[in-house]
């Protein structure tokens, strides 16, 4: 049903922009991130759990792919959503699935190039698994990033300083 309903998500997400014809008010990305914190938390968890048992504690993941959506509010204020997978094998291989409402402030704006700060609150969906067995929970998600800059016009390249489940 989780899946379902960010999949659904997901493609609202692209739909909207192709419903808006161009309208500069509306803003799709799509997004790697390395590091993201249900990386670290896995990791960290299964470390402890190593120094009781001996077990394997080398966690192979890939990063966080982030695909969202925003329009302009007000001014240089812009409200979205970004919807996010992950996912990392240990011991356990866990899949996540979150979904961020965020807001992003522009707060240089020159010709080329714009500064920005962008901060999410969400829920993350997560899946383990380990043998034939698997597990289900939400937890709570979140991305900040203080310091972020965006090079170009109606398609722009961007980075970001952040930490959260975007990576």
């Amino acid at each position: 049903m989780i899946k379902k309903l960010l999949m659904a998500a997901a493609v609202v997400v692209m739909a909207v922009p192709a419903a808006a014809q161009g309208s500069r008010r509306s803003e799709v990305s799509v997004s790697y991130g390395v590091a993201p914190v249900t990386d670290w938390i896995d990791s960290y968890s299964d470390m402890l759990t190593g120094l009781f048992t001996n077990a394997n504690t080398d966690l192979e993941g890939w990063g966080a792919v982030t695909v969202g959506y925003s329009f302009r509010l007000i001014g240089s204020l812009r409200l979205g959503a970004q919807v996010v997978y992950s996912s990392n094998t240990q011991e356990v291989r866990d899949r996540y699935w979150s979904l961020l409402p965020n807001v992003k402030w522009n707060w240089m704006n020159l010709k080329v190039v714009s500064f920005y700060s962008r901060l999410g609150a969400g829920a993350s969906f997560s899946r383990s698994e380990v043998g034939g067995e698997s597990d289900k929970s939400t937890q709570f998600a979140f991305q900040v990033s203080p310091v972020g800059v965006e090079v170009g016009g109606r398609v722009a390249a961007y980075a970001e300083a952040g930490i959260g489940t975007s990576g």
